[in-house]
């Protein structure tokens, strides 16, 4: 591990999992994990933090464990901000160029600032601001106006915001688990950046995030994400449909999702049977894997129709030439993708973060479930504006790591069973 290299630590808060991910830019080569850990919520709703304490916990089991595996000491975190507030707001700038002027970077970038600085929305924060296009005078759909000149510069841009309250409470919970926050970046933002291809981004596409708690949508278009919506609903209703349909503990109940659920009915085996132990005695209780098959494919259906509904109100569903990028922990249902290309008619891909890892981190992180931490590390490596000693306190000597059966137990999905009072 060189010493110039930057350094950093992220960590994906859901609804289910608390997930850190410690990585190094290597250059000329994909970012390198060097720790991670999965632990269980706790204190979160739907991407949003309710207990102050429990979610602290959460994280400062999830960093000691990562940062122990990478032999080095945390101060600062990037975290994955998913709450279901998240919204985008379209701002149009305008500028005067002067007579025999050709528009230069620093005049693209000063517009960029005064978008930033101008939009006033009480009680809200702006996390990103993204270029659409730019019009001169009559002449829209210019991508790039470096070089041109004109009488007037029109610029369309998207705002990714949510309410200041969702990163205070982050805020909060990280001071008190002992770290600093360096930045919110927003979930429908990281959940690409490991996923995609920037062939897939030019041609269209969506990506789908399917979380416990939350269900996020980014539009991309030209290379230019051009809408991100978040659906309040993730695998968590799911499970409560188990749990109410079966009449089980909810634990159960997504024990019975993970194991043996799929998300059609008629692919599941008439045949098969799964005994769940009784309770203080009683029976135990035999499900029929058809039956929990269709439990999960009518909540399923619903989840995707509001899915579809928001590519439709995005305005380029007949431009999505690359279809549907399924990711987040939902996308390791059997069968999803069928159904989803079932219910939009669109092509559809489980995506899987693609990143520097080796054999033993390959077999465990190797999944949809890691997308949006592994995107958040990519993102956050990006970042100019902090230096890597801001980072890391102090180096020690990295322990050898067994990637035997505790780690897989550690890896083990987890549930908050606060979700059964939906």
């Amino acid at each position: 591990m060189s010493e110039q290299n930057k350094i950093v630590a992220v960590i994906d808060i859901g609804t289910n999992t608390t997930i850190c991910l410690i990585g190094e830019e290597v250059p000329g080569d994909k970012p390198e994990v060097l720790g991670y850990s999965m632990v269980a919520s706790a204190g979160v709703r739907r991407g949003v933090v309710l207990n102050i304490d429990e979610t602290a916990r959460a994280v400062k089991q999830a960093v000691d464990e990562a940062s122990k595996m990478a032999g080095l000491d945390v101060a600062k975190v990037y975290v994955n901000l998913s709450c279901q507030q998240l919204k985008t707001v379209d701002k149009v700038m305008t500028r005067k160029i002067d007579e025999g002027k050709i528009i230069t970077k620093a005049d693209i970038k000063q517009l960029y600032d005064e978008v930033k600085a101008s939009v006033q929305l009480p009680g809200e924060k702006v996390y990103h601001v993204i270029n659409q296009s730019y019009s001169i005078d009559d002449e829209a759909g210019i991508f790039n106006p470096i070089g041109i000149t004109g009488s007037q510069l029109f610029a369309n841009y998207k705002l990714i915001a949510a309410p200041e309250n969702c990163e205070n409470k982050l805020r909060s919970s990280l001071k008190k688990a002992g770290y600093e926050l360096v930045r919110c970046i927003a979930g429908p933002v990281v959940s690409a950046e490991s996923v995609l291809t920037e062939d897939e981004k030019e041609a269209g596409v969506v990506v789908v995030d399917f979380g416990g708690g939350t269900t996020s949508v980014s539009v991309f278009y030209e290379n230019v994400l051009r809408y991100m919506a978040v659906v309040p609903f993730g695998g968590n209703v799911v499970t409560f449909d188990i749990k109410e349909g079966c009449n089980i503990l909810l634990r159960h109940a997504e024990l019975l999702k993970v194991k043996w659920g799929q998300a059609l009915g008629d692919f599941a085996p008439a045949n098969k049977v799964v005994t769940i132990p009784g309770l203080n005695g009683f029976e135990p209780k035999e499900i029929s894997c058809k039956s929990l098959a269709y439990i999960i494919q009518a909540r399923l259906e619903e989840i995707f129709e509001s899915v579809y509904f928001q590519i439709e109100k995005s305005g380029f569903a007949d431009k999505l030439g690359a279809g549907i990028v399924l990711t987040g922990g939902g996308a390791k249902l059997e069968k999803i993708n069928q159904l989803v290309r079932f219910k939009t008619g669109m092509d559809v891909r489980v995506g899987y973060p693609v990143f520097r890892m080796n054999n033993e981190q390959e077999s465990l992180l190797e999944s949809p479930q890691f997308s949006a931490a592994f995107g958040l590390l990519k993102k956050a490596l990006r970042d100019e504006n902090t230096l890597n000693e801001d980072m890391i306190v102090k180096k020690r000597k990295r322990p050898k790591f067994n990637f035997g059966g505790a780690v897989v137990e550690k890896l083990t999905l987890f549930f908050n069973e606060e979700d059964s009072e939906m």
